[in-house]
């Protein structure tokens, strides 16, 4: 299958993911003490918080998915299946978002177990998206050849965000706001992760020196 089609495809539900996730934005109905609408406003804050860190999070899966794929030299129907795993997850966001934010201001159980049914969509996400690149490292699909060594650095640090939302899971049954906190620092940390390639084995070579365009390929910044 043409990576262009599968590419295609995702970004369409990549788009569909962050605009119902914006729907759940509204501005509050005025109070009976007539408050004004900025007070009002900062009152809800969970649900701008949690807006702001889900949008990042499909926005940075969305850079890294297209990064990846462009280093595809080939898709196999076991790759697609796992797409759409990923693609799963990605439409759940918005669900899990709402009722992040719906329950969080209200603290107690009903914060701790949203907190724990967002993590836990991101965990699935994250696990998805890491089984997307060990599959393609085992496989040998990217365009970028890896030794057994450096495929295995590369997937741990690709995967290395999915220990940090098992733990945010954990650190909501101590503080909501924690966990969602821990969120955005995975987020970020993905905006700079880098994975390594194949040493190079001389000038013309399979790993020999490259124009930027293709070094650039090389960098998969991993969501």
């Amino acid at each position: 299958m043409d990576s262009g089609r599968l590419e295609a495809f995702s970004d369409g539900v990549f788009a569909v993911a962050i605009t119902v996730l914006a729907l759940g934005l509204a501005v509050p109905v005025p109070g009976h003490d007539h408050e004004s609408m900025f007070r009002q406003l900062a009152g809800h804050w969970p649900s701008f918080a949690a807006f702001a860190i889900s949008f990042m999070t499909i926005g940075i899966i969305w850079v890294n998915h297209h990064t990846l794929f462009k280093n595809f030299a080939r898709i196999d129907r076991t790759l697609l299946f796992i797409n759409l795993l990923l693609l799963f997850f990605v439409v759940t966001i918005p669900f899990a978002t709402a009722t992040m934010a719906s329950y969080l201001r209200s603290g107690g159980t009903g914060a701790t177990e949203a907190a724990v049914i967002y993590q836990g969509v991101f965990e699935g996400m994250g696990l998805a998206f890491g089984g997307l690149f060990w599959w393609s490292v085992r496989k040998q699909h990217l365009k970028v050849a890896f030794t057994p060594e450096a495929g295995r650095a590369a997937v741990i640090r690709f995967g290395a965000g999915n220990v940090a939302y098992l733990a945010a899971i954990g650190v909501a049954f101590v503080s909501a706001p924690a966990s969602l906190l821990v969120s955005g620092l995975v987020a970020v940390y993905y905006i700079f992760e880098h994975t390594p390639a194949r040493s190079q084995e001389g000038p013309g070579g399979p790993g020999g020196p490259e124009g930027p365009e293709e070094n650039m390929d090389r960098r998969d910044v991993i969501g």
